[in-house]
């Protein structure tokens, strides 16, 4: 059974979204001559690296993390493909003919997590699309960009999370990916928050 982790690693060097908290991870006490064991501190936002937003996040009453069941989470997934490095619309989007529960749109913008335009000039949906797939009643949808919005927007976040579409972004590795449509899982904590850090991995579907 072959697995890709569509993860980027937290560490002291991930970058935040511009005006986020930082993550900073530290330790509390270290293992030495005197004490037997480690424990480390950790301190951040909630929507660095690879993260879930929930509909808590622009849906004043809408479902925190803890509220979403765990199966919501995991699910047949189409992978969707993009040349746009602007708006993508549902002309310049691939394989879109027949898609899962839970959608991931490869822009292979993840190549570009570690430069400094990253989180400024990315590939972000059209109200068209978002309505796509809203029509198609998925559970939720993984993007390899830092938003769906562009920069001066957050109307594609709110049409899709006040629809119970969950939001997974800042997912990698998808060069790895060679298939139409794996099993997918993008399980977050179950915190009370507005968004959660994720381990998202997919499965190649048994023959």
């Amino acid at each position: 059974m072959k697995v890709i982790d569509l993860s980027h690693s937290l560490t002291n060097n991930t970058k935040e979204y511009p005006g986020d908290p930082k993550l900073e991870i530290k330790y509390f006490k270290k293992a030495d001559e005197k004490d037997s064991c480690t424990l480390c501190q950790l301190q951040s936002g909630l929507h660095i690296g690879t993260h879930i937003d929930s509909p808590f996040h622009y849906i004043i009453d809408g479902d925190k993390i803890i509220n979403l069941k765990l199966d919501n989470f995991i699910g047949k997934t189409t992978l969707l493909k993009t040349n746009s490095k602007k708006e993508i619309t549902l002309k310049n989007l691939e394989n879109k003919n027949e898609i899962s529960d839970i959608v991931i749109i490869n822009t292979g913008w993840f190549h570009k997590w570690d430069s400094e335009e990253y989180f400024i000039k990315y590939p972000y949906l059209s109200i068209e699309v978002a309505e796509w797939l809203i029509e198609n009643n998925i559970k939720g949808i993984a993007i390899d960009t830092c938003s769906v919005d562009n920069p001066n927007s957050n109307k594609i976040h709110k049409l899709l999370l006040k629809n119970g579409i969950w939001i997974c972004e800042n997912i990698t590795n998808l060069e790895k990916l060679d298939k139409k449509e794996y099993e997918g899982y993008f399980i977050p904590l179950k915190i009370e928050a507005e968004a959660s850090f994720a381990r998202a991995f997919l499965k190649e579907k048994e023959k």
